[in-house]
C-alpha cells in the first residue's frame, strides 16, 4: 500500500499550515488513510487483463458453454479475496496507522452507516467499470493498453489521489459528472461530513443510478460479445 508516500505527501503540501481551502490536515490524513486502504487498494483493473488472457488463449470459448455469466462468474472470484483484504490488510493497517497519525471518526453514526454502504457501492462500480472494459478487448484484442488507460482514468477521476474539492472548477464539475467519484471522493465526503446526510443518502442514490446504468451497459455488450465470439468461432 501507498499509504505512507500519500500521508508524507499531504503534511508536506500542508507545510504546518491547519487548513487549506476550508479541509484541515488532519481531514486529509484521514481521507488519505481511509481512502488508500478500504476504497483505493483493490487494483480492479487486473479484470481487465484477466479478461484479455482469456481472449488470447482461447479459454473464452468454453467459458461462454458454462451455465453462468461471465461477468457474474468474475464478481463472484473478485468478491471474495476483496472481503478478505478488508477484514485482513484493510481493518489492521488502518488501526496500526491511527495510533501513529491519528484518525478522525466518521462525522456522525449516520454518517458511518451510509459510509459503509458507501464502500460497497464502491466496490460494486469498481467492478463494473473493469468488466466494462475488459469486454471492450474483444474489440481491440489486447487489452493491455485498456488496463492502463482505466488505471489512469480512476486515479485521476475517482478522487483517490487528490480529493475533487481540490480539482479546479471546471475538472471539479466534469469528475462529479461520473461514477469514478463514487469510487473514493463520495464515500470519504459522506465519511469526514463534507457531505451532510441528506446530500450523503442523494449522492448514494446517484451512485446506485450509475451502477444499474453500468449494469445495463455491460449485458448490452456481453450480448454483442457473444455474438462476436460465435461469429468468429465458426
Amino acid at each position: 500500500m501507498d499509504v505512507f508516500a500519500r500521508i508524507s505527501i499531504w503534511k508536506a503540501v500542508y507545510a504546518g499550515r491547519e487548513d487549506m481551502a476550508g479541509i484541515s490536515l488532519a481531514e486529509m490524513i484521514t481521507y488519505a488513510l481511509v481512502g488508500s486502504t478500504f476504497l483505493s487498494s483493490w487494483d480492479a483493473a487486473l479484470i481487465v487483463r484477466e479478461i484479455g488472457a482469456a481472449i488470447r488463449s482461447g479459454q473464452i470459448g468454453a467459458t461462454l458453454m458454462r451455465p453462468v455469466s461471465f461477468p457474474g462468474m468474475l464478481f463472484a472470484e473478485q468478491l471474495g479475496p476483496r472481503l478478505l483484504q478488508f477484514a485482513v490488510v484493510c481493518l489492521p493497517v488502518i488501526t496500526i496507522l491511527a495510533s501513529v497519525y491519528g484518525i478522525q471518526p466518521p462525522a456522525s453514526p449516520g454518517h458511518f452507516l451510509l459510509f459503509v454502504a458507501h464502500v460497497a457501492l464502491s466496490t460494486t462500480l469498481l467492478f463494473l467499470i473493469a468488466i466494462f472494459f475488459g469486454l471492450l478487448s474483444f474489440w481491440v484484442l489486447e487489452a493491455h493498453s485498456l488496463e492502463w488507460f482505466m488505471r489512469g482514468l480512476t486515479a485521476l477521476l475517482s478522487g483517490g489521489l487528490v480529493p475533487l474539492w481540490f480539482f479546479p472548477p471546471a475538472l471539479g464539475a466534469f469528475a462529479h459528472a461520473l461514477p469514478f467519484a463514487w469510487i473514493t471522493y463520495c464515500p470519504m465526503a459522506c465519511y469526514l461530513g463534507r457531505a451532510d446526510l441528506v446530500t450523503s443518502t442523494l449522492l448514494f442514490a446517484a451512485g446506485v443510478g450509475w451502477a444499474l446504468v453500468l449494469g445495463a451497459c455491460i449485458a448490452v455488450l456481453w450480448r454483442l460479445t457473444t455474438r462476436r465470439v460465435t461469429v468468429q468461432g465458426g
